[in-house]
């Protein structure tokens, strides 16, 4: 048997016989070194074991999860609505500002009704709807969940009285025309305001004047007179000059006030010299209040 050069050291180790069967009738014997039988072995395939098969994954249940969020969902939807229908619905109105008026009268003309819902109140529809009431002028609107409101108002308020064309009408301190009388019932209740140079006049709207410089110099004047109380004591306010207005008090002295600026020192002024000279009797008479620290009298008698 030959021996390989590689193979010299496994010539020692006993030959292995294997016998194999030709053609069913002959056979031979052959003898190889073992680590010869493990390369032949080695390059012969390999037969396929079989895996035992895996088993299927089973399929998510992902029908069922949609159908539980869907009706969670629903839920949540029908017990939004449910609250929104019972809980968020106004119940009160608390109204501040009103004097004259009554807090129904103030809430009718704001156009809120009770059981609305909270969430549907816009303070401009509230405005609005005050707007057509020319008596109200609205102020503010505060919604308090989950029912309350607060609406703010201020009442027009009749401080002159204004002669155009035969008719007299009551003005607030805006110049806006609240009543049209043809009567002279309210002369000497209010102040009388004349030289304005008016072009319309109509009830529930604001005069129309050819010169607005006049209408801003009656609203300072009258504004200040008011704050400080005293336009029950003027008879008169002359505004055919806005540069040199004129007053007329109770006790018949005239006023002179010029431009319509440094009002409240004025006013002031004119309290506190009135006051001395209701002492000494003075009934007529020209008092000069342009320069509020300079007040000038002269009397007439």
């Amino acid at each position: 048997m030959y021996v390989n050069k590689k193979n010299r050291d496994f010539r020692n180790q006993p030959p292995v016989e294997e016998q194999f069967q030709a053609y069913g009738e002959y056979s031979y014997t052959y003898q190889h070194d073992e680590k010869l039988k493990e390369e032949t072995n080695a390059a012969q395939p390999q037969p396929h074991i079989a895996k035992p098969a895996e088993k299927k994954a089973k399929p998510r249940r992902g029908g069922s999860i949609f159908f539980r969020v869907f009706a969670l969902l629903t839920l949540l939807t029908v017990g939004l609505v449910v609250v929104l229908q019972t809980v968020f619905r106004l119940e009160a109105v608390c109204v501040i500002g009103h004097k004259t008026h009554t807090a129904q009268q103030v809430i009718n003309a704001s156009g809120l009704t009770y059981g609305q819902s909270i969430f549907s109140i816009r303070q401009e529809d509230v405005a609005r709807q005050l707007e057509k009431d020319h008596t109200l002028i609205f102020k503010g609107l505060q919604v308090k969940h989950p029912n309350l409101v607060y609406l703010q108002v201020e009442e027009r308020v009749p401080v002159a009285l204004m002669q155009w064309l035969g008719v007299h009408y009551v003005l607030d301190k805006d110049g806006l025309v609240m009543e049209e009388t043809t009567g002279t019932e309210l002369i000497g209740t209010l102040p009388l305001v004349t030289g304005i140079r008016v072009s319309g006049a109509h009830k529930g709207h604001f005069l129309t004047v050819k010169s607005q410089t006049q209408l801003d110099a009656y609203c300072g004047l009258i504004v200040e007179l008011n704050k400080q109380n005293y336009a029950h004591q003027i008879t008169e306010i002359r505004l055919n000059n806005p540069e040199n207005i004129y007053l007329v008090t109770a006790e018949g002295i005239s006023v002179r006030i010029g431009k319509a600026e440094d009002l409240k020192r004025k006013v002031q002024a004119i309290r506190t010299t009135m006051s001395y000279l209701r002492g000494l009797g003075e009934d007529a008479g020209v008092l000069d209040v342009c320069d509020p620290t300079d007040v000038k009298y002269r009397s007439d008698n």
